[in-house]
């Protein structure tokens, strides 16, 4: 039966169109008073429906405006610790019950308790809209058509109130690579990405990990990228921060997407997030030659919080200083002076490039990876289908695939480096000795790539290079080669990992020569 056939019968049976409106607000109600029941009255343990209400009165939103104790709190904050506040609409919204009074501190004065008390807090209406009709009902079309059922995994919904300088939740999040997670084409094809890329997914593993299966459970319009409510369960408060996951020691919430995923190594892969097997330095984590002795830095141990830590790290709003919430996900240097008393002295924290470039740990680790990748590059084509080679490949593409260039786990990256450098021994070097006798760009090692690649190219005479990166739509975005090289084949590693997904292309100019090609960062 359809929507339009339903709404016939109910017009020939003198039911009112306006009993299908869902334009009031009713309240959450209470399972002891049914009568001021809305959601409560079925979204409870006994009810005909899921137990919703019992999960949601133990979050701080159930208690958004009965818990308040900040002695500055007043007016203007009803709004967002309270539900249906328009004051430019009649619909039965707290701000129909309360009036500004500059006399008392609060200063506000609540005109009608009874239904204040039915719209207070941060009730479900609040996120999935009104529920009533303007007799105190609930709206027929709420259980009937259920268009106003279906979950919004909108960051909107959240950034309405969780906004500004003083909770900058959704300034700071629209700013993150997670809001551009759904964003890329390749997202809703590949099956395997959908977990971590569609917000839709990352819930419905969450609820049950141990039997999801990949699939593409939205496509077009409908799909959301990584937003609050991810990660956030709005119904439920089982663990801090009301995270879907619990964090502990030794996992968070994090870890369940920036990992490769794998159980033990295969060095005919491409490893993919391997971040939480860098961090933890287990043994799933790179090629470990044998007879080798491998040792992790401090950071596995002595960092408590794991990923929380460095990168979502908060402080409040000061002085006119804008308060941060962590939700860029960007690492900051205040974590790190937590432990380092020498960390402004030892680092030039002005510099974007060198912020974290603690005791030159990255600038060594950067050197181990160009020095491996100018190895590899260069082999032959016999050397590059031998295991030994590899093994080499796949401990770089590891110190690439963690992403904070040594930062995670210091001591075992760059040993799995050091090792492949030593172990890997090519018989034969393609123009070690012969200058090549062309120019030439070669396509980018590995393509797709997450998050760095290598670029290779061939100067049959000296000159004056210029290497480039360009996004999509030709805007360049990176300078990698400014300068004079000798002729031969050179090697340079670009690093995108604060670049979004999608599609880049690189340009080689020298002499008279010009090539630009293209490649994938698939994240």
């Amino acid at each position: 039966m359809t929507k339009r056939l339903l709404l016939a019968i109910f017009f020939i049976a003198g039911i009112s169109l306006s009993t299908f409106a869902q334009n009031y607000y009713l309240g959450v109600g209470t399972e002891a008073d049914p009568q001021a029941s809305s959601c409560a009255s079925c979204h409870k343990t006994d009810g005909i429906a899921s137990p919703i209400y019992n999960q949601w009165k133990n979050t701080r939103h159930a208690v958004a405006q009965d818990a308040v104790t900040n002695p500055y709190y007043g007016y203007d904050c009803l709004k967002c610790h309270n539900t249906g506040w328009d004051p430019n609409t009649a619909n039965y919204g707290a701000d129909e019950y309360v009036i500004k009074d500059t006399t008392k501190t609060p200063n506000y004065t609540i005109t009608d308790q009874t239904n204040w008390d039915r719209v207070k807090n941060v009730g479900c209406e609040s996120c999935h809209g009104a529920m009533g009709t303007q007799n105190r009902t609930l709206a027929f079309s709420h259980w009937l058509f259920g268009t106003q059922n279906k979950p919004n995994y909108d960051a909107q919904v959240c950034g309405d109130c969780h906004q500004d300088s003083h909770h900058p939740y959704m300034e700071e999040w629209s700013n993150s690579l997670h809001a551009m997670s759904a964003s890329q084409a390749f997202v809703v094809n590949n099956k395997r990405c959908v977990k971590c890329h569609v917000a839709q997914n990352f819930v419905m593993y969450a609820k049950d990990p141990a039997n999801y299966r990949d699939t593409i459970l939205v496509t077009g319009a409908d799909i959301q990228p990584l937003s609050c409510v991810t990660c956030h369960d709005p119904h439920a408060n089982n663990n801090p921060g009301q995270l879907r996951f619990a964090m502990t020691s030794t996992t968070s919430i994090c870890d369940e997407c920036h990992t490769s995923g794998i159980d033990t190594v295969d060095v005919n892969v491409v490893p993919h997030h391997a971040t939480s097997e860098a961090f933890d330095g287990g043994l799933n984590f790179g090629y470990r030659y044998p007879g080798q002795t491998y040792q992790n830095s401090a950071h596995t141990f002595a960092i408590q919080n794991r990923c929380v830590t460095c990168h979502v790290m908060t402080s409040p709003y000061a002085a006119g200083s804008p308060a941060k919430t962590g939700h860029t996900f960007e690492a900051r240097v205040e974590a790190c002076k937590l432990c380092h008393n020498d960390y402004y002295t030892a680092v030039d924290t002005s510099n974007h490039l060198t912020r974290f470039d603690y005791r030159g740990i990255q600038s060594r680790t950067d050197s181990l990876m160009n020095a491996l990748s100018t190895k590899l590059a260069n082999a032959s084509s016999a050397d590059s289908a031998t295991l030994a080679f590899k093994q080499a490949n796949y401990n770089l593409l590891s110190a690439q695939a963690e992403g904070s260039r040594g930062i995670h786990n210091t001591r075992l990256v760059q040993k799995l480096l050091r090792d492949a450098l030593n172990n890997f021994g090519p018989v034969g070097v393609e123009n070690e000795i012969n200058l090549p006798v062309k120019y030439e760009l070669s396509q980018n090692y590995p393509n797709p790539f997450n998050p760095s690649t290598m670029i290779k190219f061939a100067l049959p005479e000296a000159g004056q290079v210029t290497l480039k990166i360009y996004d999509a739509i030709g805007k360049e975005v990176a300078l990698l080669v400014n300068e004079s090289k000798d002729a031969g084949v050179h090697v340079v590693n670009w690093n995108g990992k604060s670049f979004a997904s999608g599609i880049y292309f690189y340009s080689l100019e020298v002499n008279n020569f010009k090539m630009v090609k293209k490649m994938l960062l698939v994240k």
